[in-house]
């Protein structure tokens, strides 16, 4: 794509417990962008500054629209749980978030409906578990505090520790420190989880391409499945980030996580290049 091609390509800063999102409706515009035009647009200086960029292509069948999902580095995303409730508050501040609305992920469909007290509500894939093997890894070698770990999938991966304590930023730091020395670097997402009671979690996570983020939707569904899996029962988990927090149910729709929490559209601007997108 040349300036001229890109010349006035709208985007919508998006936000959902703070994590953070550029959206570009590319359903009738084209936009392909290269990895060195995403890192450029994420950075939080120079750029726009944002955890993840979302771009919206044509729908096929039902789906009211394909979800492309990069992170700030430049990488794909396979999914993004709070980036889909900020999509739903987008659709809805545009008039399009009807009943029964869908959107396609590289995880699988994801259905998104309007909240009556808590913003939105979104039906993904479900947590399964992963073995290290599967994405190549080696089985971590972790300090002796945090023997209780899960790797799960909800289309892209994430590694839950468990802690003794609330966590911190500095103790979230120096398990990802561990991890890249391992070998784990950049391969998953980190989650370091607190289990406040049968029902309640304190997480920070470390996300893939993006670093730590005041949230991260998919770690706190792969969170409540840990602590299911620890403390059954049927009662949605209500798991805390430093954004806020986030109601996960794992058992009204087999098979699926169901998410609800707040989301809001930010600001709106235009985005003119002066290199090459693609």
């Amino acid at each position: 794509m040349t300036d001229s091609a890109a010349a006035g390509i709208r985007f919508f800063k998006l936000e959902a417990l703070g994590n953070d999102f550029v959206l570009i409706d590319a359903r009738s515009t084209p936009f392909a962008p290269i990895p060195e035009s995403v890192i450029r647009l994420a950075d939080r200086r120079t750029g726009i500054g944002f955890d993840q960029m979302l771009i919206l292509r044509p729908g096929v069948g039902a789906l009211l629209a394909e979800v492309e999902i990069f992170n700030a580095d430049g990488s794909p995303a396979e999914q993004c749980g709070n980036g889909m409730r900020a999509i739903a508050a987008w659709l809805d501040h545009g008039g399009e978030l009807s009943s029964g609305a869908q959107l396609g992920t590289p995880a699988g469909p994801v259905a998104l409906a309007r909240h009556a007290d808590r913003g939105y509500t979104t039906v993904l894939p479900g947590p399964r578990t992963l073995n290290p093997e599967a994405l190549g890894l080696p089985a971590p070698h972790l300090p002796d505090e945090f023997t209780d770990w899960a790797l799960i999938s909800l289309g892209n991966p994430h590694l839950i520790l468990n802690s003794d304590q609330p966590p911190s930023p500095a103790s979230l730091a120096r398990i990802v420190g561990i991890l890249d020395k391992a070998c784990w670097r950049g391969k998953v997402n980190v989650g370091l989880m607190h289990i406040d009671s049968d029902d309640t979690a304190t997480l920070r996570v470390h996300e893939r391409g993006a670093g730590p983020t005041p949230a991260c939707g998919s770690a706190a569904c792969a969170a409540a499945w840990a602590l299911r899996d620890q403390r059954p029962s049927a009662t949605p988990v209500a798991v805390a980030q430093p954004g806020g927090s986030l109601m996960v149910d794992l058992t009204s729709r087999p098979g699926h996580a169901v998410t609800t929490g707040p989301a809001t559209v930010v600001f709106a601007g235009t985005i003119a290049f002066k290199g090459p997108m693609a």
